[in-house]
């Protein structure tokens, strides 16, 4: 079943239930009324008990069965109550002395407990009747028994008029149900072309014209899908511009390696041309270096491929632990540069592995730029935002044309174009300081040199010192 036909459903539903309630609670507030003017009329006559029973009683036997009382246009009949409970012949209908029983109530009223009029519903001879009860001056009681017939046929007539009603309104609900989910339904209708047209054309830069105004579920809802688009449109830009860049990036070490392979293998295939062995080992050399700079890159390219997907679970985690792992990492890249690690232990909830590789990136590249003998340093401190983490160098510096690129992936800096890199490391910290929510800078060192920030304004725990 369609979402259309459910909402009609409901929606008709919804309606003839409160049609059919509707007509049901005025069906018996009727028959309310009409029984509590039946009783009014009988409660009226109470002045005229006393020579009701007394007409009653001086009739002749014979002819109790052809006079009768009118009240409302329906017959009235009446019973006398002998104080010592003997019900006598009345007028008709219900006079037969064993039509009605002396109940309970009836009695105490003879006993002088009970002085107010009694009111009740009885059956005589499969006909529904009201019967009032009053006592008399001299003893005794009264009773004066009112056909509901009428009032049965009222309500009858009264029962079939609103059957016909509801059904009118019932009818009138399936179709007012209808024209609603087909109105409400309408901006959905154009979320679902819209939505099908993306997923057949593959255009994922249409948008959808949000219906109604901002506060408007459908409209948000709009605005949402919208949002959803433009991330899809952006993440496969940056997929194919990661793609694009790769292949550009990944030819020059290819080539290189190829032309290299080519040189070893010509010289084995011509005796005439063979290399002296210092040349190639030379050119051994430079193939172990190209090969292990390509695996590298791959790695590198693979991480931000990546991204955020799937990434390890936030864990408690000592920084000042990982920080001294992603130095030891990198001081074997050169020995002659010193690394240093400055900043007491604290705990965080980060990314463990990710953040170590995005810390040994900054390490690692202020490493390859520092010359002979030289020092960084890397500070760890907590500020108002959460845990810092600086890496300062003493290197040729970030140009003022680098500065603005210098997170960009493959983008590699003046002083960095000269050594073997891939441009993708300092991207990988940018995407780790993304995904930890945090953020990371870059900017010169005062005395010459770089420096750079990373951020993480994660939940910091209590320093590890200052635990039992």
């Amino acid at each position: 079943m369609t979402l259309r036909a459910r909402l009609a459903l409901l929606t008709s539903a919804a309606v003839a239930l409160a049609v059919v309630a509707a007509s049901v609670a005025a069906w018996l507030l009727i028959r309310a009324s009409l029984l509590d003017e039946i009783d009014q009329r009988l409660l009226s006559r109470i002045p005229d008990v006393e020579e009701m029973a007394r007409t009653a009683a001086e009739l002749p036997q014979g002819s109790r069965h052809r006079i009768s009382l009118v009240m409302g246009n329906e017959p009235l009949g009446l019973q006398t109550i002998t104080p010592d409970g003997a019900v006598e012949p009345g007028l008709p209908p219900g006079n037969d002395p064993g039509a009605l029983v002396l109940d309970d109530e009836e009695q105490r009223m003879l006993a002088g407990e009970i002085e107010s009029p009694l009111l009740r519903s009885e059956t005589i001879d499969g006909e529904d009747v009201r019967v009032m009860t009053a006592s008399l001056d001299a003893g005794g009681a009264l009773r004066l028994v009112q056909p509901l017939a009428n009032v049965h046929d009222t309500l009858t007539r009264i029962a079939w008029l609103l059957a016909g009603i509801t059904g009118v309104g019932v009818a009138a609900a399936a179709a007012l149900g209808w024209t609603t989910a087909r109105t409400g339904l309408r901006p959905i209708d154009r979320l679902v072309d819209a939505a099908e047209q993306v997923a057949t054309t593959k255009d994922l830069a249409h948008r959808i014209d949000p219906p109604g105004n901002h506060r408007d579920e459908v409209a948000r809802l709009a605005g949402s899908v919208n949002a959803m688009l433009a991330a899809l449109d952006d993440a496969r830009t940056q997929q194919r511009q990661l793609v694009e860049d790769a292949g550009h990036e990944l030819r020059t070490p290819l080539t290189t390696l190829r032309n290299d392979l080519g040189v070893l293998l010509r010289s084995e295939q011509h005796p005439d041309r063979r290399l002296a062995p210092s040349d190639r080992a030379g050119l051994l050399r430079d193939l172990e270096a190209e090969a292990a700079a390509l695996s590298d890159m791959v790695g590198e390219i693979v991480e931000l491929a990546r991204g955020g997907a799937e990434p390890e679970p936030l864990l408690e985690t000592d920084l000042r632990a990982l920080v001294d792992r992603a130095a030891a990492r990198t001081r074997r890249i050169d020995p002659a540069v010193t690394v240093t690690v400055a900043g007491r232990p604290f705990e965080a909830v980060v990314h463990p592995v990710l953040l170590e590789r995005a810390v040994a990136n900054l390490i690692r590249n202020a490493v390859q730029v520092s010359p002979p003998g030289g020092a960084v340093e890397v500070l760890l401190d907590e500020t108002a935002d959460g845990a810092r983490v600086r890496v300062l160098d003493r290197g040729p510096g970030i140009s003022d044309g680098d500065l603005p690129r210098i997170f960009d992936r493959f983008y590699r800096g003046q002083a960095a174009r000269e050594r073997h890199g891939s441009g993708l490391g300092l991207a990988i910290v940018a995407q780790a300081a993304e995904l930890h929510g945090g953020s990371v800078t870059a900017g010169r060192r005062k005395g010459g040199g770089a420096a750079f920030s990373l951020v993480l304004p994660q939940p910091i725990l209590s320093p590890l010192l200052d635990r039992p």
